[in-house]
């Protein structure tokens, strides 16, 4: 795992990040957009939130050569981090596409658009992590599972002493997390979709175990004759066999009995 460094007036502070290793050389002002929707505006973006999902779901099957499915120009996200977010997942894909190029290669040759541009992707206030806006502050994640500053016990530990676990923190139940993993606030597009998507794969296994293409199926015995002979020698091998070795031991046994009394016939 890679680690993020910010340096800022007041210090520096290290973070960890899958993909991207980022220095940032200044701090930024905190947004003017921290305010809470209101009732109708939520609902208004969540409609759109849904039509855009709905949108790009459609780009992805689409084959018609639209603008929705060629490349775009790249450079205005590279100057304006922010509109990433409002691209289709097919963009994001191109823009992720060639900004891991840049990554693969030397990392001297970075621009600090480049670098603010993978900060923002891994830590910026879009998607899943809309609700996060202190990501452009030294403060810790709303959802990080452990404490900041740790709880260091001891700064010279031996083999006396005791280690102990941290507490789980499921991040779902974060304050920050509730809205996204509260079903009964979901909105009625997303619902719709995986009730149907739930009945379509019932309906489906149904059918395929009790209905079948054309009705419910016929169980059809092939029997292979060649196989049938086979077993019918192999049967007929085994009654000779036991047969053969019936009569060698009736034999055997009828012989002792001759002699047994042609001795007794001599003394």
């Amino acid at each position: 795992m890679s680690i993020v460094r910010v340096v800022h007036s007041s210090g520096i502070y290290s973070r960890p990040v899958s993909s991207f290793i980022i220095k940032r050389c200044y701090s930024i002002s905190p947004s003017d957009s921290e305010k809470k929707l209101s009732p109708d505006e939520a609902k208004q973006q969540a409609a759109q939130l849904a039509m855009q999902s709905i949108k790009d779901f459609g780009s992805l099957l689409s084959s018609s050569p639209d603008e929705a499915t060629q490349p775009i120009d790249t450079a205005p996200i590279y100057e304006d981090p922010k509109l990433f977010g409002s691209l289709s997942l097919l963009h994001q894909g191109q823009v992720l596409k060639e900004l891991q190029d840049k990554y693969d290669k030397k990392w001297q040759k970075l621009t600090m658009k480049d670098k603010l541009l993978g900060y923002y992707i891994a830590y910026g206030d879009w998607g899943v992590r809309e609700k996060f806006d202190n990501w452009r502050t030294l403060e810790a994640p709303y959802d990080l599972p452990f404490v900041v500053p740790s709880k260091v016990k001891t700064t010279s530990p031996n083999k006396d002493t005791i280690i102990k676990k941290l507490e789980p923190v499921i991040l779902a139940e974060t304050p920050v997390r509730k809205a996204q993993f509260d079903f009964k606030r979901m909105d009625g597009v997303t619902k719709f979709f995986i009730y149907l998507t739930v009945f379509i794969a019932m309906f489906g296994i149904y059918r395929d175990k009790s209905i079948g293409e054309e009705g419910r199926p016929k169980e059809l015995i092939v029997f292979d004759r060649h196989e049938l002979a086979r077993q019918e020698r192999i049967a007929k091998e085994k009654a000779d066999e036991e047969k053969r070795i019936l009569e060698e031991k009736l034999a055997l046994e009828q012989k002792k009995k001759q002699k047994k009394w042609y001795y007794l016939w001599l003394r």
